[in-house]
């Protein structure tokens, strides 16, 4: 691989651990739900980059299977969350209308 694909994938990958960082700020200080949920969505999807940048700074083309493993997982709990997060919400304005 050549020196300087290499050194720039270091550098992506580097940004996007320093993303990484902000997003697991924003998933565990919030301050609302939604907040929450997002901040767990950006994590996922920067794995999910972070995962695949590996993989062609190894040259591993198994880590790109790992790679769409982990999206679709993340996909789906993100869904999840999204789905009890509306939920709760629509019992919680049922609630306030009595």
């Amino acid at each position: 691989m050549d020196q300087t694909l290499r050194i720039f994938l270091i550098i992506v990958l580097g940004v996007l651990v320093f993303c990484m960082f902000f997003a697991l700020i924003r998933a565990i200080v919030g301050p609302r739900r939604a907040d929450r949920i997002l901040g767990i969505n950006m994590l996922g999807s920067l794995s999910t980059a972070s995962i695949a940048v590996l993989a062609v700074l190894f040259q591993e083309p198994w880590l790109l299977d790992v790679c769409l493993i982990y999206c679709l997982i993340s996909f789906l709990a993100v869904v999840v969350l999204a789905r009890i997060h509306i939920s709760e919400k629509q019992q919680h304005e049922k609630e306030a209308q009595k």
